[in-house]
């Protein structure tokens, strides 16, 4: 506790020290204070030479936010790698992609400590584009004159199925262009405020969709190349070998505009690089020897699962569990380095001087999958011809990949907030990192990589490793980037398993587990034997009593906990629509993508919402009084709420050819939520004149006065204030 409050008072003197007066401010200062931002380097020297001075006095703070800084970066090196495999291109292209995203949030981000990066969310979105029967196919780039058959053999040329694969990374590049773009503007209207619209059980659907992703993606790792299927792709008549004449088939269909001379040569080049014994054919064993041969371009490379009876999938399993014990336990241990770090570290070692040297198995490691040359990032204009039917092919993918970044960052800030205690109005700082994830996915698809979005799990270890400032940040895509060219072919030599078992404990850390015991409940207390509670007072009942009395009680396992009858009682669980809800989300995010899964769950749980308040939630009670002239007035007392899911019920409240001429309805404690409320008032007001009578609304709620009076005035002309408690008489 002392602790605790020790924390909290150094917070408070923090926020007291950066409390500034007007006149102390600069333009950009003003600016970021006006619209609730957290202060960035745009303000100037002045935050410059504040932050120095405050580092200065806080040598524990500067060593704090630097060792923290330096843990997170060697942490995303393996994980940035994996995501990378999860949506289908280089590890240079999702490495990137941590970098700016890191240092651009890191620099003008809304929460100072939040670490972002490539993240397994927008990587799963992403992976839609890059898929060969995905959003854009070979036939459809053909046909929208994106590729084309090479009409002359040279170097670069390459078969459509390889011209595919390079021109669906140029449409990621500028897919992350324009969902930058996107989330600018929606971060400059503010659209982050509406993540608080997304309920629990829609987010816990969103969380355990994007944990099977992750873990249908790692599935891949225990597949190989099915080198046979491909042959037999050539060799169609089942001879054992391939022809010049069965890779001219193929070929032909590759590269259509060649014309029959150039096709030749280059089946001959094909030919000669894989026929190692000179028999003008190629056998299976030729066919597999080398991954990089030319015929491999020709078809769609094929997959099978490993065999159990080969040493490989031993050791690849060995890598996947210890990585996930080490991950798991580590921490418990130190938290001086990253776990994930560690697990990585150790079977890149086993591997090379242990099972390259002594086992000898030939398991996959990130080089066989794709090289990494580690460089820096260069800008570059992605090579596409973007028009209408383009731009409808990739639009609804912009649109999702948007969302699933604000979405994410916006409840990871939110997270940090908690952790850090900060009660403050977050608006503009979601503002804020709106804009900055758009400028760093912006700027990532300039320099040729995929995006990404903030990151849960690494920004809650920075924040509790020390690291709440820009410096812990932006010190760790500094380093990141160092790491990546530095140490690039060191990244090539770790095995592809160990990534998987890093990428396991993210899925299990992911998925949110304590869904399943609140949507099943108690199911053990189905079979467990146990005792009925109040069995004793049953005995003591005779008749009628004995059958209440057993219709009363209910059954308790030996611990008195209550029994369900059956599975459907929801006694101990969750309700039903709740259940179905979180189960919906998580089949649509798995199914299509987060965006959309997300967007159903919110729209089904405001249906729910509205039902559940459909009924009960509006009451109307019926007086009559006799006034002093000796007629009759009818006063329709109405409480609770208004609107499209109970206008009906309150509409059949009203007795019309009953009531007197002199009707009132006072809606004092009742609340008018939209336009069918009001227009059920007016539909009342309108039948009743019909019939020679007049309804007059008795209102003293200033929100439904605003309502009224920007919407209802036109419909509703008979309205007067009841704050008095005096209704007035009827004037003709």
């Amino acid at each position: 506790m002392a602790a605790t409050e020790t924390k909290r008072e150094e917070r408070r003197e923090e926020r007291d020290e950066n409390q500034k007066s007007s006149e102390e401010m600069n333009f950009m200062q003003r600016f970021h204070a006006n619209h609730g931002f957290s202060d960035t380097p745009l303000c100037g020297l002045a935050y410059a030479k504040e932050s120095f001075n405050f580092y200065k006095k806080n040598k524990l703070r500067l060593k704090n936010e630097i060792l923290s800084g330096l843990t997170v970066s060697i942490a995303q090196v393996p994980e940035s790698v994996a995501f990378s495999f999860v949506a289908k291109v280089d590890p240079l292209v999702g490495l990137y992609a941590t970098f700016f995203l890191g240092i651009i949030t890191a620099l003008i981000g809304g929460r100072p400590g939040m670490v972002s990066g490539a993240a397994g969310a927008m990587a799963v979105v992403a992976v839609q584009i890059m898929e060969p029967n995905g959003l854009l196919p070979v036939e459809k780039l053909v046909s929208l004159g994106e590729i084309a058959g090479c009409t002359e053999i040279t170097d670069s040329c390459k078969s459509l199925r390889d011209q595919a694969y390079d021109k669906r990374v140029e449409y990621l590049f500028m897919v992350m262009i324009l969902c930058g773009i996107l989330q600018i503007v929606l971060g400059l209207i503010q659209a982050g405020r509406l993540v608080r619209l997304i309920p629990n059980t829609v987010m816990t659907g969103f969380v355990n969709g994007l944990a099977i992703i992750i873990f249908k993606a790692q599935l891949e790792s225990f597949q190989e190349v099915d080198w046979k299927k491909g042959f037999k792709v050539f060799d169609s008549t089942g001879a054992g070998e391939i022809s010049s004449a069965d890779i001219t088939r193929v070929f032909a269909e590759e590269l259509p505009d060649l014309s029959a001379d150039q096709l030749n040569t280059y089946v001959g080049a094909i030919l000669s690089e894989a026929d190692a014994d000179n028999s003008s054919t190629i056998s299976l064993s030729e066919f597999k020897s080398d991954k990089d041969f030319l015929i491999h371009t020709g078809y769609e490379e094929q997959k099978t699962w490993r065999s159990a009876s080969e040493a490989s999938t031993w050791i690849m399993l060995l890598y996947v569990f210890g990585s996930m014990l080490i991950v798991h336990y580590l921490p418990r241990l130190t938290k001086m380095v990253p776990s994930s770090l560690v697990s990585i570290l150790s079977c890149l070692i086993f591997e090379h001087a242990i099972n390259r040297t002594a086992i000898g198995a030939d398991t996959p490691t990130v080089v066989d999958l794709s090289p990494v040359k580690g460089a820096f990032p260069t800008y570059h204009t992605p090579d596409v011809d973007l028009t209408t039917e383009s731009f409808g092919i990739i639009a609804p993918l912009i649109f999702s990949l948007a969302a699933v970044g604000l979405i994410e960052s916006v409840l990871t800030l939110q997270l940090v907030d908690e952790i850090l205690e900060d009660t403050s109005d977050a608006t503009g700082r979601c503002t804020q990192e709106c804009v900055a994830q758009g400028v760093a996915n912006l700027l990532s698809g300039m320099f040729k990589s995929m995006g990404g979005d903030a990151m849960i799990g690494q920004s809650t270890i920075n924040v509790k490793s020390g690291g709440i400032g820009r410096l812990s940040t932006a010190f760790a895509a500094t380093m990141f980037l160092i790491f990546v060219v530095a140490a690039s072919k060191v990244i090539e030599l770790v095995p592809v398993a160990a990534l998987t078992g890093v990428l396991f404990m993210v899925v299990i850390y992911t998925f949110d587990w304590s869904c399943l015991s609140l949507m099943t409940g108690n199911v053990r207390s189905l079979y467990i034997p146990g005792r009925r509670e109040g069995e004793d007072a049953q005995q003591e009942t005779t008749g009628n009593d004995e059958q209440s009395a057993k219709n009363n009680s209910y059954r308790v396992d030996y611990a008195g906990r209550r029994r369900r009858k059956c599975f459907a009682d929801t006694t101990d669980r969750v309700r039903l629509q709740d259940t179905f809800l979180i189960l919906l989300v998580t089949i649509l995010t798995e199914r299509t993508n987060l965006a959309i899964a997300t967007g159903t769950g919110v729209v089904f749980a405001a249906l729910l919402y509205a039902w559940d308040n459909s009924f009960n939630a509006l009451d109307v009670v019926r007086t009559t009084e006799t006034l002093s002239d000796g007629t009759e007035r009818a006063v329709y007392r109405c409480s609770g709420e208004l609107f499209f899911g109970t206008d009906r019920a309150f509409k059949n409240e009203f007795a019309l050819r009953v009531d007197p001429n002199d009707i009132v309805l006072n809606i004092d404690n009742c609340r008018v939520c939209d336009y069918s409320g009001l227009a059920a008032m007016n539909s009342l007001c309108d039948r009743y004149l019909a019939l020679g009578k007049t309804l007059r609304i008795s209102n003293s709620n200033p929100e439904n006065a605003l309502i009224m009076e920007k919407l209802g005035i036109k419909f509703i002309p008979a309205v007067f204030d009841s704050n008095e408690g005096v209704i007035p008489p009827l004037t003709n």
